[in-house]
């Protein structure tokens, strides 16, 4: 059996001992050769793992893991301009859909800026060929403010819905 020396004392130890009989102290157990050998083998399998699953994939003889294109890249869907009109009564806000389809799922937005949110009314459709008369005050900010139109000024108004095949947008400005 091998001995050890103790860097406390000096005394000789031997290998298997967790402590030194003479001055109590700590030993530091070298790692066995069995452990060592297991990491080594499991450093080893996920290196090949690792090589063999990101090859080169330009290469002839590779296999190419990626899914397919289709499954994992969605197309961007192209966004529709809306085909609307709006006007300002003073009190009302006059919102003609001029398209063939009709709109759903919309959120319409005045005065948003960049850094801030507008005031927001979100209508579930808004048919084809059709007006739709909203009060001013019926759009609210996410803190419950709602627009006044006697001490306010419309400046943008934003569209965004759902149509039939995809999604669309309307941005109107007033002077």
């Amino acid at each position: 059996m091998a001995l050890l020396k103790c860097k406390e004392c000096g005394s000789k130890v031997r290998t298997i001992e967790k402590y030194c009989p003479e001055c109590g102290a700590i030993l530091k157990q070298k790692p066995s050769f069995f452990i060592i050998t297991i990491l080594g083998i499991i450093i080893i399998a996920i290196a090949i793992y690792t090589i063999y699953q990101y090859r080169n994939p330009y290469s002839d003889t590779s296999y190419n893991h990626s899914p397919p294109k289709s499954l994992s890249e969605p197309k961007p869907e192209k966004e529709l301009t809306l085909d609307a009109s709006v006007r300002f009564t003073g009190e009302q806000f006059v919102i003609e859909n001029k398209d063939w389809h009709d709109w759903t799922n919309v959120k319409l937005e005045i005065n948003s800026g960049i850094f801030s949110g507008g005031y927001i009314l979100r209508v579930p459709v808004i048919k084809a060929g059709t007006i739709y008369t909203v009060g001013a005050m019926q759009f609210a900010k996410t803190d419950g403010e709602r627009f006044n139109p006697f001490s306010h000024k419309p400046v943008n108004i934003y569209i965004r819905c759902e149509t039939r095949a995809t999604k669309g947008s309307y941005y109107g400005s007033w002077k």
